[in-house]
């Protein structure tokens, strides 16, 4: 027990990272389309250096969270703490993104892997209908559920098999905010590696944002 919540401690400590890591990363992605333009420019020699607070101000933020999915004693579904999971443990996966560049931010595109060890949930993403496809480890997305031939005939694709989820979200405007979510269910807890400090943990989904072809 103690070695799990170890894992699961480490995986929110990595969860926290991914999204600090994203945020900036997305945010310089977006300036190549023209948003936000002065915040990519180097600062003049005396100019003080921007502060966190300042640079926060000019990007579109990514704050990513996990919960597991519990059905209470009424039959009703609760979200808890994911910080101790197990296998055939639900997931729920959010990335919610501020526009905190002071203008509209068009091209929006959000990027869910869903690593080996998860089992993504049949229309669980949201928002889903035309907004969201998925894929195989092929990386060709297409709309759910996805098909495949074999021996000549088409049949679905194992949700086991999913490896990524993309919604093409548009426009969001200056100080907007929007969210993507979708489950996936616990098959492996991945246990940490020998011989290392920091015990290995199941990866969580990073979240990526680029503009959209």
């Amino acid at each position: 027990m103690s070695k799990m919540k170890s894992i699961a401690r480490a995986s929110l400590e990595k969860l926290r990272v991914m999204s600090r890591v994203t945020a900036r990363w997305s945010a310089g992605f977006l300036l190549v389309g023209g948003v936000a333009v002065a915040a990519a420019q180097p600062a003049a020699p005396a100019a003080a250096a921007p502060s966190a607070a300042d640079a926060k101000k000019k990007t579109v933020e990514v704050v990513l969270t996990q919960a597991k999915v519990v059905k209470g004693a009424n039959g009703a579904e609760q979200l808890l703490d994911a910080t101790a999971v197990k296998p055939g443990d639900i997931i729920e996966y959010r990335a919610t993104y501020t526009n905190n560049t002071g203008k509209a931010v068009s091209g929006l595109v959000a990027n869910l892997p869903l690593p080996e060890g998860l089992e993504y949930q049949a229309k669980s993403a949201k928002p889903g209908a035309e907004l969201v496809k998925a894929a195989t480890k092929d990386g060709v997305f297409a709309a759910e559920p996805l098909m495949r031939k074999v021996d000549g005939k088409l049949e679905r694709v194992p949700y086991s098999d999913y490896r990524s989820l993309r919604w093409t979200l548009g426009q969001l405007p200056a100080n907007g905010v929007t969210a993507v979510s979708a489950r996936a269910r616990v098959e492996e807890v991945i246990p940490p590696e020998p011989k290392t400090a920091t015990p290995a943990a199941q990866a969580p989904p990073a979240v990526t944002v680029t503009p959209a072809r």
